[in-house]
């Protein structure tokens, strides 16, 4: 849909079940259902969106597609969908699908429980899919069935519960996840770290920015400050991490947002640019074409049907 005037924020995860059409959640921090057993009347397609919780979406098979600004991802048989705050996409899904839908929130998960651990599948330059065999994902199956049992119980020390038992699937998740994508060297994991946060504070600094709480676009010394680094000694480890420099990878950020805007908005171009914390109309179309080859206005027609 292109009628809408800004990209919508959810808040909360009865804000996503309400906007899906799916009935209230479970619970207000965390609730996980089977996506087969959702109602007829739920959304087959949402348009471009942004959520303030956590997302895992198993899906047996074929069916479903995410979109977000520079990559798009089809299901495939036994694969695992990651999304996190801030995170900007859209999807589209077949009648008929089968898997779980997990949400959990900020501060369901930033407890002490999970303080010492990372994971890695929610970060920006990861990959959003996770490909599982049989067996791995007959394991999975039967952790989300424990935990969907535990939340319908609804007894005594059921959150208590229910949170050891995400810490569990979460650790057996990221276990998959770090075998499938190999071993980071030792002497980079700092750097990449670093790199991390870097693409992680971004993409907060463009969701403020969505949200109007922000009105300035982002610098290097911005994003440097906000995580406590020299933007000198930023720009360098961003470089040997990505072999781009910080500063170009804002620009990209911003042409990737604009994208968005420009594909799913009816915001003029001028708003689009104000939306970005850009206030020179003019430097906003050169950069825009300077990287796209077309001017905003050139490619918001090309993806009007």
């Amino acid at each position: 849909m292109k009628n809408q005037h800004h990209i919508p924020h959810l808040r909360s995860i009865s804000d996503f079940y309400e906007q899906l059409r799916i009935g209230p959640p479970q619970g207000s921090e965390f609730s996980i259902m089977k996506i087969e057993d959702q109602p007829k009347t739920k959304r087959l397609e949402m348009p471009l969106f942004r959520c303030d919780f956590y997302r895992l979406v198993f899906i047996k098979g074929q069916g479903v597609e995410w979109s977000l600004p520079d990559k798009q991802f089809e299901s495939t048989k036994n694969c695992v969908y990651f999304s996190y705050p801030g995170n900007l996409e859209s999807w589209r899904s077949a009648e008929d699908v089968y898997g779980y839908l997990v949400c959990f929130t900020k501060s369901f998960f930033h407890s002490q429980f999970f303080s010492s651990m990372e994971f890695p599948f929610f970060t920006y330059e990861k990959s959003k899919l996770l490909y599982l065999s049989d067996v791995e994902a007959a394991a999975l199956v039967e952790q989300q069935e424990e935990m969907l049992k535990e939340i319908e119980r609804k007894e005594l020390h059921s959150e208590e519960l229910l949170l050891t038992l995400l810490w569990r699937y979460l650790i057996h998740l990221k276990r998959l996840f770090v075998q499938s994508e190999g071993l980071m060297p030792e002497n980079k994991r700092n750097d990449f770290l670093i790199y991390q946060k870097f693409r992680a504070e971004l993409d907060e600094y463009f969701a403020a920015l969505a949200s109007d709480k922000l009105d300035i676009h982002p610098s290097v010394s911005t994003i440097a400050g906000r995580i406590f680094l020299n933007p000198s000694y930023l720009n360098s480890v961003i470089k040997s991490v990505s072999g781009k420099t910080a500063s170009e990878l804002i620009q990209e950020k911003t042409i990737l947002e604009a994208k968005s805007y420009l594909m799913h908005t009816d915001l003029r171009i001028t708003e689009v640019a104000f939306k970005l914390g850009i206030d020179n109309v003019s430097y906003f179309n050169r950069l825009f074409k300077k990287t796209t080859a077309l001017t905003p206005s050139a490619f918001k027609k090309s993806h009007r049907s």
